[in-house]
């Protein structure tokens, strides 16, 4: 069975992750902003393994990686993230905006130079975003959201890079969406339906797909 290192566990998709991979008899190293507070992610029965991060602290990351520094991992994924709010032309949030590039895009790419070691002894050999298609700059027809935007299409950007770097460590990167998943009012994708999509991705991906902007769905989309 596979390990499996899912950030972002304390809410939504990360409780999801964590919830499908455990019951299908994987190990999972859950981590989340205060274990003691994320009483779903506790229930979960499995090989399951709490453990407290902030994604833009970058010090407990490199502890973390040390802590696990003998470890294969065979499936980074790179789930914490800010989804809200998003405040149109005129309203921009100036001090929301870091705090988006902190955690959606320069905390992921500090997991993965932290953890590629973990991931490259691994069987698997997996490092997947989670993302959004608001990333795209292709399909960006209705404006606003500055900062969740540009946070997600840096991050696109950073699993293209990636996958260029790490392909001669076979590790294969790639950023999903989840859809609008029902994480949030008015959502339309069951969380469990995202969740069980991007793990058929992750599943079915080769190393030819690195470096690919996937749906839940499995379809692509332009960056």
């Amino acid at each position: 069975m596979a390990t499996v290192l899912v950030t972002g566990c304390d809410v939504g998709l990360g409780v999801e992750f964590a919830r499908q991979y455990a019951g299908d008899g994987h190990r999972v190293i859950a981590t989340c902003l205060d274990p003691a507070a994320a009483k779903e992610t506790a229930a979960i029965r499995g090989n399951i393994e709490l453990v407290k991060l902030d994604v833009t602290d970058h010090a407990a990351i490199d502890a973390l990686s040390q802590r696990f520094k003998g470890d294969a991992i065979d499936i980074l994924l790179n789930n914490a993230g800010i989804a809200r709010p998003h405040p149109p032309f005129g309203e921009t949030d100036y001090k929301l905006w870091p705090r988006l590039l902190a955690t959606n895009l320069i905390g992921p790419m500090k997991m993965a130079e932290s953890f590629v070691e973990q991931v490259a002894r691994s069987e698997l050999k997996m490092m997947a975003f989670v993302s959004s298609r608001m990333g795209s700059i292709a399909l960006n027809n209705s404006g606003g959201s500055y900062a969740y935007r540009s946070s997600n299409a840096g991050l696109n950007m950073v699993v293209k890079t990636l996958a260029v770097d790490l392909a001669p460590r076979h590790i294969c990167v790639l950023s999903l969406h989840p859809g609008w998943a029902a994480t949030e009012p008015g959502a339309r994708v069951p969380v469990a339906e995202s969740v069980a999509g991007m793990r058929g991705v992750i599943h079915r991906a080769g190393r030819h797909h690195t470096g690919s902007f996937l749906t839940y769905h499995d379809q692509p989309l332009p960056w």
